[in-house]
């Protein structure tokens, strides 16, 4: 079957969408944060947001946070979309597929939603979750290519 009409790869490119909401979400709502708060990072920004001042690193608490929860993304999303590309290249069953895609695809969006609204245990808990199943995902990824 061509990868285009797979299931897996359907599986694949609906993880890929809904993990890039999720980084465009939290990006815009990091350049919001610092709009309400007056801030900008680069000083010729001050031209065109008059009475901001210019925060380079530290910034209000919100940005602070939202800026930690796109970077903690952009940490482990990359990886996923590498390993379950190739695992579509594979002959992994649907039903693998749809659980370690899904599982991962619910673990990062609960956690950008845990580390946003300051959430302990579950930030955490959703951060290793995601974690193992990246792990097993490239278990499985090395099955299909050295054993199966």
């Amino acid at each position: 079957m061509p990868i285009p009409a797979s299931p897996v790869f359907t599986a694949y490119i609906a993880s890929a969408t809904v993990l890039g909401f999720n980084l465009l979400l939290l990006a815009n709502n990091t350049a919001l944060s610092r709009a309400k708060a007056k801030e900008v990072v680069n000083p010729e920004d001050e031209v065109i947001n008059k009475g901001a001042k210019v925060v380079f690193e530290a910034g209000n608490a919100l940005t602070e946070r939202y800026r930690r929860a796109h970077r903690n993304a952009l940490e482990n999303i990359p990886l996923f979309l590498i390993t379950a590309f190739l695992l579509t290249l594979t002959a992994v069953s649907t039903t693998t597929a749809y659980i370690l895609f899904g599982v991962f695809v619910a673990a990062r969006l609960f956690h950008s939603f845990a580390y946003v609204k300051q959430i302990q245990p579950w930030r955490t808990a959703s951060f290793g979750i995601g974690a193992v199943d990246q792990l097993v995902i490239l278990g499985v990824l090395a099955y299909q290519v050295l054993l199966a």
